[in-house]
């Protein structure tokens, strides 16, 4: 029998795992742990994505067995020791951030030996290459003390050690969450909320809950195209929540609901029928224009093999790349039903109607 499950506690025990690009096994590890009690089985991709694969049940045995993946990428942002001076490791970004956040941070340090913590700092201001006085400080300029000392250093760190963040999630007000890497296991969090809801509902197309692999850093999502054939993929990531100095069209509040992507990276009908479904069941959605690539796993999987039906759904995030990326969980509570309602009602019939069409001179190509 399953024990009580939490999805919040669920959530701050992914983003409390190091999985950094290129090297997501302490978040993989994880997820396969917290999937297994709702899917039939697991594979591997030789570049590192985990497929939990659930059977669908067909109701018409000669019809072609369908696919739906469900993509959300493990991995999140970091840093890699790039030279050591002394008793102090030098840097360089894993992904995009901004170093303007870095001075003051708490970091594990990922040896051989095991983890080592410490703690980002800026050189003093006569030290710095530049007077950077009221100014930030570059990257070039900031360095992680373990306070091992030079010998101490020497002896367990190495150029190539991996450096991820250490603060642990916190939560704030009644349904926020706050830590590292939310960006993506908030919607890793949504896919187990589906995965969840999928037990108490029939579904014709067998569910592959996809665990990506390097998102922040390239596109390799199209690996899983080759590795699984799907039918339908459904890119599931976060997009800019409004907050200071965010509150422009192209940001969604907080508790707004799934983001329903529409855009050249997007099959369009199956983004309307997103939108339809969304409110049929009478849930909150925004639409979130993206008119060239999307930024998310899309971009690979839609080309795919020849082209794939391919969407994106997003849940609004605060502080987007910072150690306190900010979500609701209500909004992961809705992308995972909308996900688990979506793929209740596919069926042979809704599937070949979901068609790609435009119209040059009145005629249908």
């Amino acid at each position: 029998m399953e024990e009580k499950f939490n999805l919040k506690e669920t959530l701050k025990k992914t983003i409390s795992e190091a999985g950094v690009s290129g090297h997501e096994k302490p978040a993989r590890d994880a997820i396969r742990d917290i999937w297994a009690p709702y899917v039939d089985r697991f594979e591997f991709s030789p570049l590192g994505n985990l497929y939990g694969i659930k059977e669908g049940e067909r109701k018409n045995p000669d019809a072609p067995k369908r696919k739906i993946a469900l993509a959300v990428h493990m991995d999140g942002i970091g840093m890699v020791v790039e030279r050591i001076s002394g008793e102090m490791l030098y840097f360089a970004p894993i992904g995009g951030f901004d170093p303007r956040i870095l001075p003051g941070q708490e970091v594990i340090v990922h040896s051989a030996g095991g983890p080592i913590p410490g703690v980002i700092a800026q050189l003093a201001s006569h030290l710095t290459s530049k007077p950077f006085i009221d100014r930030p400080v570059p990257l070039s300029d900031l360095v992680i003390d373990t306070g091992l000392g030079a010998a101490g250093v020497r002896e367990k760190i190495q150029p190539g050690d991996v450096v991820s963040y250490a603060n642990l999630p916190v939560e704030m007000g009644k349904d926020h969450v706050a830590g590292h890497s939310l960006d993506n296991r908030a919607s890793v969090a949504a896919v187990t909320h589906c995965l969840r809801e999928l037990r108490r509902m029939r579904h014709e197309f067998d569910v592959i809950a996809v665990g990506t692999v390097q998102e922040e850093v390239a596109y390799y999502s199209d690996t899983l195209i080759n590795d699984l054939r799907p039918d339908i993929a459904i890119a599931i990531d976060v997009t800019f929540a409004s907050g200071p100095g965010a509150d422009d069209y192209r940001t969604r509040p907080l508790g707004s609901g799934p983001s329903i992507g529409f855009g050249a990276n997007i099959h369009p009908a199956l983004a309307k029928r997103l939108c339809d479904l969304c409110e049929e069941i009478d849930m909150p959605f925004t639409k979130d224009p993206l008119p060239n690539m999307s930024g998310t796993d899309a971009v690979a999987i839609q080309t795919a093999v020849g082209g794939v039906m391919t969407g994106v759904v997003s849940i609004p995030l605060r502080y987007m790349h910072t150690p306190v990326e900010v979500i609701t969980m209500k909004d992961v509570r809705r992308v995972g039903r909308l996900m688990a309602e979506f793929i209740s009602r596919l069926s042979e019939e809704l599937f070949s109607s979901l068609k790609w069409e435009d119209e040059i001179d009145g005629e249908n190509v």
